[in-house]
């Protein structure tokens, strides 16, 4: 499919192309179960083999349908197949093979749930005593490891009694406690909610995805269609807000609680922006392969930041200075937050406009890519023409606070780090160098030596 960067750069909803993308990545991500499962039949010790685990992965690969299609693109199966991918190219020992597999049984046990269908699974509880059925907010306790034996009909598990996860929306929980969801979340700090929390969280989140149907229908579409989890973390300096995402857990954001609405759903944004971006890469890696190892100045950071980086930093930052912006014109805020906002809106456009610039001028793009990136350019123009009812000393300020942070941080004028191991070892002349040329001063002493001797 010849894809229009146009519904990319912000959300266009669930259009054909959103589909054929989300399909893609199914697709692929079948394929791997259906290797996984013919390794698994040949290698599995007959202890492993004895727990019928393969009943489960059968059931899974042959039922079609949209609830099959839905789960093979949960977050937990993202991990769960990148956990298999890392743990089994060593050598494992039988409770590998029953972790990995017992817990795969989540997906059939959902997709027999939802369905309706008669079967009986195998199964094995996580480290932390619990079995998700994920794809619903089921859960049920158990002792760590613990072989259970499901007999799923009708809609029921026979023998059990469910927990429930708290809902965000309909269809996307509030997870502090799957063991797939949260064993891949590595950055900032998890934190583990009382129940009166947990509902807060969730309930903040749900005034966010409610302010985020109004003002921007297509991306809450795509975020309602994508994610699955919100994931609750620590904020142990008071930050605003800290939230991380990962391409191994497309369709879980992870973040920390805020009163605020406004900031949940910028945060919220951020990060879907990423999740976006990392499943759109499976049809399209928009920067051509072998710039992986360049970096470059981040606006955003004081350390460097690789090509891909600033791709991703500059679509998620376009989309939420574009998406306060809008609330700004709709909405009226108290003063100081009015304020705040604006300030938020204007050091965005800097930044992203010194990504932008990093990119088209160092990075190499697929033909896709290239009309993404241009595309962006045009959507920041019209962004910054938006924006001229700012005050004039605010946009002043925030224009130099970004110049000062490139000042800093970035190699001269250039879309280089500050940092002598980050710029190429290709002799320069003096003029082309941050300091004075070393060499180049000796040699001339020596030059000027040699005169004076004669």
């Amino acid at each position: 499919m010849n894809l229009d960067e146009r519904r990319w750069i912000y959300g266009g909803g669930l259009s054909p192309e959103w589909a054929w993308v989300v399909r893609r990545r199914r697709e692929l991500a079948l394929a791997q179960l259906a290797k996984i499962e013919k390794d698994y039949l040949k290698a599995a010790p007959p202890g492993v083999q004895a727990r019928r685990y393969a009943a489960g992965l059968r059931y899974f690969l042959k039922t079609s349908g949209p609830e099959r299609d839905r789960l093979s693109v949960h977050p937990c199966f993202d991990y769960w197949l990148d956990m298999h991918a890392r743990h089994f190219a060593m050598p494992v020992q039988d409770a590998d093979w029953h972790l990995q597999f017992g817990l795969f049984q989540s997906f059939p046990a959902a997709l027999a749930l939802l369905r309706g269908d008669k079967i009986e699974l195998d199964a094995t509880a996580d480290p932390d005593g619990r079995f998700f059925v994920y794809g619903t907010p089921k859960f049920l306790s158990a002792e760590p490891r613990a072989p259970l034996k499901l007999k799923i009909a009708g809609g029921k598990i026979a023998g059990f009694d469910f927990e429930n996860l708290v809902e965000a929306v309909p269809g996307i929980v509030a997870d502090d406690r799957g063991w797939l969801m949260v064993h891949g979340v590595t950055m900032h700090g998890l934190i583990s909610l009382a129940q009166p929390e947990r509902e807060r969280f969730a309930e903040v989140l749900r005034q966010a995805f409610s302010d985020l149907s109004t003002r921007d229908p297509g991306l809450h579409a795509e975020m309602t269609d994508m994610l699955f989890s919100l994931v609750p973390l620590k904020n142990p300096v008071e930050h605003g807000s800290v939230s991380s995402s990962y391409v191994n857990l497309r369709g879980l954001i992870a973040l920390s609680h805020a009163e605020d609405p406004v900031l949940q759903a910028e945060t919220l944004i951020h990060e879907f922006c990423h999740q976006k971006m990392n499943q759109l890469l499976v049809v399209d890696p928009v920067l051509l392969p072998g710039q992986s190892g360049q970096v470059f100045y981040s606006p955003w950071r004081a350390d460097a930041r690789r090509l891909r980086g600033l791709l991703l930093g500059a679509h998620a930052f376009l989309n939420v200075a574009r998406y306060l912006a809008t609330s700004l014109s709709r909405e009226t805020y108290p003063d100081a937050q009015h304020i705040e906002l604006m300030v938020n809106v204007a050091l965005r456009i800097n930044q992203v406009d010194s990504a932008l610039k990093a990119l088209t001028g160092y990075g190499a793009f697929t033909e896709f890519g290239r009309r993404f990136v241009m595309g962006m350019w045009k959507e920041l123009e019209l962004l910054r023409h938006s924006v001229l009812w700012f005050p004039p000393a605010l946009l002043a300020e925030q224009a130099v606070a970004a110049a000062e942070h490139r000042a800093k941080y970035a190699l001269g004028d250039t879309g280089f780090h500050k940092s002598a191991e980050h710029v190429d070892k290709v002799r320069r002349a003096a003029f082309l160098t941050p300091e004075e040329n070393e060499d180049e001063k000796e040699a001339e002493a020596e030059k000027k030596k040699g005169k004076e001797s004669k």
